[in-house]
């Protein structure tokens, strides 16, 4: 609470609010919600599918219906509160959540922060590398979250482990999951890439692609970093520090923070619509 209330009075202070409020008023609407919320939808149905796979699910059509409803459900819930507890909501999807179930679920949550993490950081740090004209090395930082997760799959089998600790490490050991999760992941974090661009732009804030890449890498370690309900106040702040270090003017980097900001309030809508047909689902097999 601490952290917020000092970003927050920071941002309100910093920014320009007049001038934000100026290009508010020449919002390109269609931009936003016509390219954000299919990519929005696009990001659940990866996250949806991913999910499928580091559990080891067959990736049938009412499966990843399911998937679908419950990562988009977590990731706007979790774009609301701290430490991302909307992903509570994907985690007790999974039958006898008391007992095994439940463990293999944060085995999974687990894998999947890993490799968010690992992939977060390999987008920034390519898209720096393309913006510091060494554009040879932007592919090779896309395989270090899939070595890392690699070399942490072959130490959790080949290390002994206390038993208490074995359920919550069960899906680190299936390399063939580590992969194909991994493969997911970086075309998941793209389309983020894709989304931030699609924001700035619909707020006349001219990033190319690399930049938006170091924004989101820059930005959402950053945020991750703070534990904040949605990163409020570390976001804004994040944001317009990154876009000044690439060179945008001061009122373009506040409305692009604000830009990235309007995202929030679609992922909120689009995870309470996701939330539906689960709460309707539980009520049937009450």
């Amino acid at each position: 609470m601490i952290i917020v209330l000092v970003c927050v009075a920071a941002t309100v202070h910093l920014f320009d609010w007049r001038t934000i409020g100026l290009a508010l008023t020449k919002l390109h609407v269609g931009l936003l919600l016509g390219g954000g919320i299919p990519l929005l939808l696009a990001t659940s149905a990866m996250r949806g599918w991913r999910w499928l796979v580091v559990l080891g699910i067959r990736t049938g059509r009412t499966n990843l219906w399911q998937s679908f409803c419950a990562n988009g459900a977590a990731a706007g819930l979790a774009s609301l509160t701290p430490f991302q507890i909307g992903e509570v909501i994907k985690i007790r999807m999974i039958p006898d959540h008391h007992g095994k179930g439940w463990r293999l679920g944060v085995s999974a949550f687990f894998l999947e922060r890993l490799l968010d993490l690992g992939t977060l950081c390999s987008i920034g740090l390519g898209g720096l590398a393309i913006h510091l004209g060494y554009a040879w090395l932007a592919p090779l930082t896309l395989l270090l979250p899939l070595g890392g997760c690699l070399v942490l799959s072959l130490l959790c089998r080949s290390i002994r482990l206390p038993e208490k600790l074995l359920p919550y490490t069960e899906v680190l050991r299936h390399a063939p999951r580590v992969v194909m999760a991994a493969v997911l992941t970086i075309p998941l974090w793209l389309l983020y890439v894709v989304l931030w661009w699609v924001a700035t732009h619909a707020m006349n804030v001219p990033l190319d692609l690399t930049q938006a890449a170091i924004l989101l890498g820059g930005v959402m370690l950053v945020v991750v970093a703070s534990m904040t309900p949605g990163g409020l106040g570390v976001s804004e702040l994040g944001s317009r520090s990154v876009l000044l270090w690439l060179g945008v003017s001061a009122a373009d980097a506040e409305i692009g923070a604000i830009a990235i900001r309007l995202l929030t309030p679609m992922m909120a809508v689009i995870g309470l619509a996701c939330l539906v047909p689960l709460l309707g689902q539980l009520r049937r097999k009450k």
